[in-house]
């Protein structure tokens, strides 16, 4: 079963809160809720409209690059993927953010933070601020993905083969420690990044 996207909720609604991640798990998500404008890894940012000072100076502030949902407020400011009005209803929110995320996933501009690199998924490809940039396979890429997305929990060798490759008896466990093997040769210094944990591996 395909992991859930990580979403940062930006709000001090204590009602708001509470009430929307179990209503976001539900719906395959898992949320994390914050009171300030702060950088963050998850796959997309909830920020609330009503959060001081303001969704244009909170968007400049979080530069981030990920895809940002404004909720409330008046129209989309500049810098937003999308905008649901309130009251909140999850029928309009939840096709929003999906799409959203969709959007961003394909997008070969789209880039997450990895240790020192950025992440390129759709380009298949990892930068650093020096500017030097890793190619990878799409395997590679998608071991990467499935690994980020675990948020630091060791991911054991079956799941990755089934999330990757499609588990079958056709795929061996040595294939996967092959390209793991790969991957880290190619992140040079930052190999360590990878981790091979007992039964599985992690991103550090």
């Amino acid at each position: 079963m395909p992991l859930p996207h990580r979403i940062l909720l930006l709000t001090d609604d204590a009602a708001l809160a509470r009430l929307l991640p179990p209503q976001l798990e539900r719906e395959g998500f898992a949320l994390r809720v914050a009171a300030g404008a702060v950088p963050a890894e998850e796959g997309a940012i909830l920020l609330d409209a009503a959060l001081p000072p303001g969704p244009e100076a909170n968007l400049a502030a979080l530069g981030s690059g990920r895809p940002v949902l404004v909720l409330g407020g008046g129209v989309p400011p500049p810098g937003a993927a999308a905008w649901v009005p309130k009251p909140l209803r999850l029928a309009a929110l939840v096709p929003r953010l999906r799409a959203c995320l969709a959007a961003f996933e394909a997008s070969p501009e789209a880039a997450i933070p990895l240790g020192p690199f950025r992440f390129h998924f759709a380009a298949r490809l990892l930068t650093t601020l020096e500017g030097a940039r890793i190619r990878l396979t799409e395997t590679e890429a998608a071991i990467l993905a499935y690994l980020h997305r675990a948020n630091g929990r060791a991911v054991p060798r079956e799941e990755l083969l089934g999330e990757v490759w499609g588990y079958s008896a056709a795929v061996a466990t040595h294939t996967l420690e092959t390209h793991v093997y790969r991957l880290r040769r190619k992140l040079g210094e930052a190999a360590e990044l990878l981790r091979r944990e007992e039964g599985g591996y992690r991103i550090a």
